[in-house]
């Protein structure tokens, strides 16, 4: 078991990491640059925890994946309790939601932007796509693939591979508008009051795009 004060090192060292990282890039960071930021004089902190920069990033990721997982934990109940499991708007909510609570907080959207530059586009094409154990994320996935078997496998494949960038990539954008949106004039509406409109909207235009009807073109396509 790690001592109180390693502990709280290396949760300082996730949490300035994901700071850190959001604004300045993972390869922007240096380790003097982490050490600094949690106040270590032990420049071996890094190295002593994680190891070095990219696996700390690894780490937040995971962390971030974790907490996403024990939220969407709760929606995966009730749709299996109420038996919405082919309800597409339902599923769909299900993969969003969790990921618009962290547009809250400060370091809830550094970990929206940091997963934005390591998440690899390669795991949108493996089923479930996940980088950590996320047994409600598997379920919600195996349920879109059911919902979605009208489709062709090739169209339902690339579909479900654009609902994970897009997810990814829509919420990482919002998170760095929300962080870098400039002072507004008293009373003015900000990006922050907003998020349940655009956590809806969001939601509407990815079940149009899943449950569009396939062009004769894209039916016509190699893979399809």
């Amino acid at each position: 078991m790690l001592a109180v004060a390693d502990r709280s090192t290396r949760e300082a060292l996730l949490e300035q990491g994901a700071l850190l990282f959001a604004r300045h890039g993972v390869a922007g960071v240096t380790a003097r640059q982490l050490h600094d930021a949690i106040g270590s004089r032990n420049e071996s902190a890094l190295h002593y925890h994680f190891g070095d920069r990219d696996r700390l990033a690894g780490a937040i990721v995971v962390g971030h994946m974790a907490a996403i997982e024990v939220r969407r934990a709760a929606l995966v109940e009730i749709i299996e309790g109420e038996g919405r499991t082919h309800d597409l708007r339902a599923l769909v909510r299900a993969l969003a939601e969790p990921m618009a609570a962290d547009l809250e907080s400060p370091l809830g959207r550094a970990h929206l932007r940091v997963v934005v530059q390591v998440s690899p586009p390669a795991l949108a094409y493996q089923r479930p796509f996940q980088v950590a154990d996320a047994p409600s994320g598997e379920s919600v996935v195996r349920w879109l693939h059911e919902t979605l078997a009208d489709l062709p496998a090739g169209v339902r494949g690339e579909r479900l591979a654009a609902l994970r960038a897009q997810l990814i990539s829509l919420f990482g954008l919002r998170a760095q508008l929300i962080d870098e949106q400039p002072p507004r004039p008293a009373g003015a509406r900000s990006h922050r009051s907003v998020n349940p409109l655009f956590l809806e909207n969001l939601i509407d235009m990815l079940v149009a795009g899943l449950e569009a009807p396939p062009s004769a073109e894209t039916l016509a396509s190699p893979g399809a």
